[in-house]
């Protein structure tokens, strides 16, 4: 019914060509051919009939249809009223018809801005969606339509108006509206950045949050691609992520993004892919969230949990360097008090001589494995302890750091088990050494304490490593009290914990399974209520190869020459030892102070090598080699340095910077030799140095 309603000209140009033929009658304009039988003009009779019918078509749909429907003379004084819109208004039509308009629809006619009358007796038709009062005072949203009536000599008679009941529609649009606008509340004040890409990357769309959080306003970043963000740091593939999705998948991944000015920020992205009516991904929309803080607190906490872990091993570590110790000051005692007895008697120089040989060998042989056994301490100590700064790390031996984190827990171990170890050799794992053994140290102590004190030969703490495909795992089984279901679930949450007061923070967990998953592993646990608990840590296996340590060299290398050797470090007593270790084969001059031996240099010396003290007072290894590169350039290229391992975070980047040598104290003499012998190959050939 709309579409006839709504060509409602051809009513009108109908009813103007009926009108004007029976003018055209009445006028003799033409002749009407006469109705025999009635005397009636036949050609009147049928435009009459046809008249009536066209008219009575057209009331029956201005009547039924759901407009309301009313046409104006040229006075703007209502000529008719349809049923529908008498009922929309609260009137009966007899009460409309007759009456000015503006009585019915003043805010459609008569209000600022609306058309107005003169505008449509200008021909132009209009359409607007306006507030009608009612009869009973109530409000009604209402989309009027109007035209101007013309007779057939193209004048303006009046107007044809249709009224839609607008209000449902209106409310409809108005509720979008209102869900449109909170909705935009919600995206521009949220703290989450919020941005939508097309399927190339490029943003199409971000709140404010999002361009703040790199640095920018919003329109300065839409059409830049995605990666155009990515930090060296990012992980490989991380801008593909946002588009890598099917149907319904959401992806979540964490990735860094550089500012505007240069910072790093750390994010984590929540997304989820947009598609089109053919399935085919169109874009992505993200959720991307600053965690730049929180992995600041969390690898504070890190530090924090491998320190307390340290500080809960002291008493036993402080045990197993005592043993050794002990050993190592009896032994090198008695070997002192054997050649304080022989040192005065030299009348029987060849017994004296085969008494020694007979006595000195076994205990210092037993000293140099005391000491060992003290370096492997120190060195594991020295593992946990440092900052974990080698965050991406690189190729690690985990069997060699499973050692050392059981050596550091061998303590609380055996006064609970028996330790079993079930290793296979594996490949290496890119990894932080620090970390991953913060890891296991963790899980081996945990093992250990959920078995009591005094039971050592009915418990077991079982630690295997194997390697299956490209995956290494390493299991730690205990027999202890085991998880209960109610908890399983829980152990990697941060505070939670089942310890007393006191002894456990419930952090351990939760960064070891930070650590592990950070490196691309994962880690898992099974338990059985009574019959104890394992935790399974599987790591991608490495595609480097790691490098051997260095090996030395013989005392006597193979270059023939002797060198000139410089050696700086503040304490007295390694000065005294290295010149005693070196003085036989190298001329070596030892000076306490960085100062000093710059003098030295500056006058002329020259060395083969400088074996320098990293950190000491009044003038460090780093201010010796920055002033000899001024000085004496070809000096500072022949520094090799020394360092008990309390690295500031100035002497790190130093080291990281620097291409010269640096041994870890205690190094062994051999290591030295190599050295040494290698930058004498440097020199040219010759009584001295280069």
């Amino acid at each position: 019914m709309s579409s006839e309603l709504l060509s409602s000209g051809a009513l009108e140009r109908r009813l103007a060509e009926a009108d004007a033929t029976i003018a055209a009658l009445l006028s003799g304009q033409i002749d009407a051919v006469i109705d025999p039988r009635t005397s009636t003009p036949l050609l009147l009779s049928a435009a009459q009939s046809a008249l009536r019918e066209s008219e009575e078509r057209y009331r029956h749909i201005v009547e039924t249809t759901h407009e309301g429907i009313w046409t104006l003379d040229a006075d703007t004084v209502v000529t008719f009223v349809n049923q529908r819109l008498a009922d929309l208004m609260g009137y009966a039509p007899d009460e409309m018809v007759g009456q000015s308009v503006f009585e019915f629809f003043p805010e459609f006619f008569s209000a600022p801005g609306a058309p107005g009358v003169p505008h449509l007796q200008r021909g132009h038709a209009e359409e607007e969606a306006v507030a009608v009062s009612r009869r009973d005072g109530s409000k009604m949203w209402a989309l009027i339509k109007t035209r101007p009536i013309c007779d057939t000599n193209g004048k303006y008679v009046g107007i044809l108006a249709m009224m839609t009941d607008w209000t449902r529609h209106r409310d409809a649009e108005e509720a979008l509206r209102r869900n449109e606008e909170q909705y935009r509340q919600i995206v521009e004040t949220t703290t989450d950045g919020i941005v939508k890409v097309d399927a190339s990357a490029c943003i199409v769309f971000t709140n404010r949050r999002f361009a703040e959080m790199l640095g920018y306003e919003p329109n300065d970043i839409i059409g830049m691609h995605i990666s155009e963000f990515s930090s060296e740091d990012a992980p490989p593939g991380a801008p593909a992520a946002l588009l890598s999705h099917r149907p319904g998948e959401k992806n979540a991944f964490d990735t860094s993004y550089r500012r505007c000015d240069g910072t790093l920020v750390s994010v984590n992205i929540a997304s989820v892919g947009l598609f089109d009516e053919g399935g085919l991904c169109c874009g992505s929309l993200a959720v991307v969230r600053d965690v730049t803080n929180q992995r600041r607190l969390q690898s504070q906490l890190m530090v924090s949990d491998r320190m307390a872990s340290v500080g809960t091993l002291a008493a036993g570590v402080a045990h197993e360097i005592n043993n050794p110790l002990t050993a190592l000051i009896g032994n090198l005692e008695y070997i002192n008090e054997c050649m304080a007895s022989t040192a005065g008697d030299l009348k029987d120089v060849y017994a004296t001589g085969r008494s020694m040989r007979a006595t000195i060998p076994e205990p210092l042989q037993d000293a140099i494995e005391a000491a060992q056994r003290i370096r492997f301490i120190v060195h594991d100590l020295k593992m946990f302890s440092r900052a974990p700064v080698d965050v991406k790390g690189s190729a690690v031996d985990v069997i060699a750091i499973m050692e050392s984190s059981l050596r550091m827990a061998w303590n609380e171990i055996r006064h609970r088990a028996q330790l079993v170890k079930e290793f296979s050799p594996v490949a290496f794992v890119d990894a932080s050494e620090a970390r991953l053994g913060q890891v296991f140290l963790n899980l081996i102590m945990n093992a250990a304490q959920a078995i009591p004190e005094g039971h050592a030969d009915e418990n077991h703490i079982r630690v295997g490593i194997e390697q299956t495909g490209a995956r290494v795992t390493i299991a730690v089984h205990d027999t202890g009290a085991g998880i209960p279901p109610e908890n399983i679930g829980r152990v990697f949450d941060a505070f939670f914990t089942t310890k007393a007061v006191g002894i456990g923070t419930g952090l351990g967990l939760a960064i070891c399974h930070r650590i592990v998953t950070d490196i691309g592993g994962e880690l898992t646990v099974e338990s059985l209520e009574g019959r104890g608990t394992t935790f399974c840590v599987s790591l991608p296996a490495s595609e480097c190869l790691a490098l051997d340590a260095p090996t030395g060299v013989a005392l006597r290398g193979g270059t023939g020459r002797r060198g000139r050797v410089l050696i700086v470090d503040d304490e007295e007593i390694l000065l005294r030892l290295l010149s005693r270790s070196l003085a036989s084969d190298h001329d070596v001059v030892a000076l306490s102070s960085g100062k000093d031996a710059l003098a030295l240099c500056a006058k002329g010396e020259r060395f083969d090598m400088i074996l320098c003290d990293l950190m000491m007072p009044e003038m460090t290894g780093m201010d010796l080699c920055s002033e000899l590169a001024r000085v004496a350039p070809e000096q500072a290229d022949r520094m090799v340095f020394m360092t008990g391992g309390a690295f500031t975070a100035r002497a790190r980047a130093f080291l990281d910077a620097s291409e010269h040598p640096c041994v870890e104290k205690p190094f062994e003499r051999a290591t030295v030799l190599a050295i040494l012998e290698r930058h004498i190959l440097r020199s040219p050939s010759g009584d001295g140095p280069a």
